[in-house]
């Protein structure tokens, strides 16, 4: 039996939370508000089970071994005084969080733990503490190494798919470039993932895509980017109506995760003297918008 912790409850940190909560393993969840039950509403995978909840730090009782890390990127910092309680040198802390900086923002937090990449597909919407609406898939690519292997095996006996993937570098860009162009014009125009096809902002949504995928090659992730323009058409043909996090940021007036997605893209190209104007320009807008 493993002891894991999930520092962050909110729709994707409850789906992994509830899924893990249903097997042999001790589970418990960090948040600031408490709940008593998981309430995982999907058509798929549909949970609901007892939680083991902990609002405060001190109550816990020492390192764990599993640490999921499920708050938004720039929350991270304030969770400090619970990686301080959960993390040692056995630890494996995985980011469930959006972006490709996940370790250089962990490590310095996690007192010499072992700090996971996650590559997060799960379509999820948070209705209430430990209540959530999953409407798409339930995915965690990790790199191929043995704390990989090790979180497949922590998730063998539940409906979670852990991909251990030797391209981890081209999957975590794929998705940063799919957040890049989906999460900024559906926040922006606060409409669905259909908004990149329209024809007025099809050319800005492949000239952001193009950039980012120039940004990620010089990075080592190998994508074809011989077709930007196909690749969004697939994802709004999939899934016209999908609400992305940050649209849903937006609507409900918290701050954006910007500067993990489009920020990350600036900050890569400033490493590779990369172009990248039409994602400074939204990162930009996203930023002086941004409550």
């Amino acid at each position: 039996m493993a002891r894991v912790a999930v520092v962050g409850a909110g729709s994707i940190g409850a789906c992994f939370a509830a899924h893990l909560s249903v097997t042999d393993h001790d589970v418990v969840a960090c948040v600031r508000r408490p709940f008593d039950n998981y309430v995982i509403e999907s058509r798929t995978t549909p949970v609901r089970a007892p939680a083991s909840v902990v609002t405060d730090p001190g109550d816990l009782d020492g390192p764990v071994d599993w640490v999921l890390v499920g708050v938004k990127a720039h929350q991270t910092r304030d969770a400090a005084p619970w990686f301080d309680a959960l993390c040692g040198p056995e630890t494996v802390v995985v980011a469930l969080q959006n972006g490709v900086e996940a370790i250089e923002r962990l490590t310095p937090l996690v007192h010499d733990a072992e700090v996971v990449q996650g590559v997060v597909y799960c379509g999820a919407e948070l209705l209430g503490p430990g209540h959530v609406l999953h409407t798409t898939r339930n995915l965690l690519i990790v790199p191929d190494t043995p704390a990989g292997e090790g979180l497949r095996a922590l998730y063998e006996d539940t409906p979670v798919e852990i991909a251990v993937d030797r391209n981890h570098l081209r999957k975590a860009w794929l998705k940063l470039s799919t957040n890049v162009v989906g999460n900024g014009l559906t926040a922006l125009t606060r409409r669905p993932l259909g908004v990149m096809a329209d024809p007025a902002l099809f050319p800005v949504a492949t000239a952001m895509m193009a950039e980012t995928w120039a940004v990620a090659n010089a990075e080592g992730a190998k994508i074809d980017a011989s077709d930007p323009g196909g690749y969004i058409r697939a994802i709004t043909d999939g899934n016209p109506d999908g609400r992305t996090s940050m649209l849903m940021d937006t609507e409900a007036g918290r701050r954006t995760e910007h500067d993990a997605i489009h920020g990350a893209v600036l900050r890569a190209s400033e490493r590779h003297g990369i172009p990248v104007p039409t994602v400074r320009a939204i990162y930009a807008i996203l930023d002086t918008r941004d409550v």
